[in-house]
């Protein structure tokens, strides 16, 4: 009980905190920024900060959520909650700001807070499009640009406009250490010469950082761990350090902003061979080195769950496969029937075989139909199969409404049908009966099907064809299905719910 409560749990929190997550992460940076400003940087202060940020975006947080919980069902709803919750809030708070000023003396919510909460939610918004479709040839290039190298080296430039605005937002800012972490964005714009030359050293300095994390990820993880072991990977880190500290803290003192009683090494001196430099280049690897090792692993896991796709499809295929031959000599032995009777009505079932042939040999083939072409699938075979079993089978048959708006994977509700006159209908000798109900409601397809079985047809267990639907039902529809068959009192009866697709 307690395990099935932790699973339900699960299931529900889960979504949430996805969705969340990114958001709060903009938040929390907010938060920490504010607080490196403030005179009185304590715990409680910044505590007070984060909660406070956290109330005032609490309606841009819930609309993100539940645009998203709409997103891929009803994109116009989703859009429309998305603008509302993270346009017309902010624009609403700005207003009443720029109204009331001790409203805006009061409130933390920032334009730069809402910029990094658009950012966060963008941000997941496309990872969220790149799994949906990584299958696509453009996907796949976006899903590169934002590969760990080109998430470091984007964080990397970031990090360098974010200090060039601050140094340049200063005068003299290397002698007069501490800075407030503030960018002036007049000031910023009247010393732009001296912004561009801030940013290029800093863009310096974070290139070393990021040959060192590259370093660590191309030759130390990927060549001497991968292959040769632990023991070899920590050699190749103490090699490392003991080579690449020395030569990057001699390009690092060639930066003009050095000066004589201060450098932007770890160490602030001039020595390139002091301990907190080789310190630093430790730690750079030794916290690098979880991170990379978990992208590896979400990168390997993600080739072997396309392997796994491809294996499923394959698998689909030739579980379809099994359906066509079935069905194709069924309806051949009707034929060969109402040819051997003379029946006139031979030419028309050549004709609704060929447009069943028709369907299976190209929509069949098809990731997904629409439920109106399915429908018409079943209706084309049971106008086949009432030629031949018209006299002694009745037929009970409810149709759903508006099938044309949703979609389905073609061919798996005939496999009942299939079923229900394999074992029900062709070995009667008398009287028989179907009973066939299809209805939609709120996007999900319920099927019950029911057919009588003969006294001397004793059916205990399902026949290979609905083994066959229950395994396409595990492959298609995982989670989203419920699937039921039983025989009992002479009726053998399915139920199938499934979940459509808008089309």
């Amino acid at each position: 009980m307690v395990s099935g409560a932790f699973s339900r749990a699960k299931s529900i929190f889960t979504p949430i905190i996805d969705n969340q997550l990114p958001l709060l992460a903009a938040l929390l940076l907010e938060a920490a920024i504010r607080h490196y400003s403030l005179h009185s940087q304590t715990g409680l202060v910044f505590l007070q900060t984060a909660v406070q940020l956290l109330l005032e975006s609490a309606p841009l947080l819930l609309a993100h959520y539940v645009s998203g919980h709409y997103s891929g069902r009803n994109n116009g709803k989703a859009a429309l909650i998305w603008v509302a919750g993270l346009i017309a809030y902010p624009v609403l708070l700005f207003s009443v700001a720029d109204a009331v000023p001790s409203f805006a003396g009061w409130i933390l919510f920032s334009v730069q807070g809402w910029l990094l909460l658009l950012c966060a939610s963008a941000g997941y918004g496309l990872s969220r499009g790149l799994a949906r479709r990584s299958g696509t040839a453009r996907f796949q290039f976006i899903s590169k640009l934002f590969s760990l190298d080109a998430v470091l080296l984007l964080l990397m430039l970031m990090w360098a406009l974010l200090w060039a605005g601050i140094f340049a937002s200063h005068d003299d800012p290397v002698r007069n250490q501490p800075l407030r972490a503030v960018i002036d964005s007049d000031t910023v714009i009247v010393n732009f010469g001296q912004f561009l030359m801030y940013l290029w050293q800093f863009f310096l300095l974070g290139s070393a950082v990021l040959l060192l994390c590259w370093v660590n990820r191309y030759w130390l993880i990927r060549k001497l761990l991968a292959r040769s072991g632990v023991f070899a990977y920590v050699a190749g880190c103490l090699v490392s350090i003991i080579i690449l500290t020395p030569l990057l803290a001699a390009v690092v003192l060639l930066l003009p902003m050095n000066i004589a009683e201060f450098t932007f090494l770890p160490s602030q001196d001039h020595n390139i061979f002091a301990p907190d430099n080789y310190r630093f280049c430790f730690f750079v690897l030794l916290l690098s080195a979880p991170v990379i090792l978990a992208f590896e692993r979400q990168q390997q896991e993600k080739a072997l769950a396309e392997v796994a796709q491809r294996q499923s499809a394959t698998e689909l295929q030739l579980l379809q496969q099994q359906v066509n031959p079935h069905f194709l000599f069924n309806t051949l032995n009707n034929l060969y029937a109402l040819t051997l009777a003379n029946s006139v009505q031979a030419p028309a079932m050549v004709m609704q075989l060929a447009n069943l042939l028709r369907y299976t040999v190209y929509d069949g083939q098809s990731p997904r139909v629409t439920l109106a072409q399915e429908v018409q699938y079943l209706q084309d075979f049971l106008a086949l199969q009432s030629i031949r079993s018209a006299d002694k089978c009745q037929l009970s048959l409810t149709w759903p409404e508006q099938a044309e708006r949703w979609q389905i994977a073609p061919l798996l509700l005939i496999i009942v049908l299939e079923n229900a006159f394999k074992h029900g209908v062709e070995p009667s000798q008398s009287g028989c009966h179907v009973a066939l109900k299809l209805t939609v409601e709120n996007g999900w397809l319920h099927m019950q099907c029911s057919n009588s079985v003969p006294d001397n047809i004793r059916q205990t267990a399902a026949g290979v064809g609905l083994e066959n639907l229950r395994r396409r039902l595990s492959l298609l529809y995982a989670g989203k299905h419920r699937f039921s068959s039983i025989g009992q009192a002479g009726v053998w009866c399915v139920d199938l719910t499934l979940e459509l697709e808008p089309c």
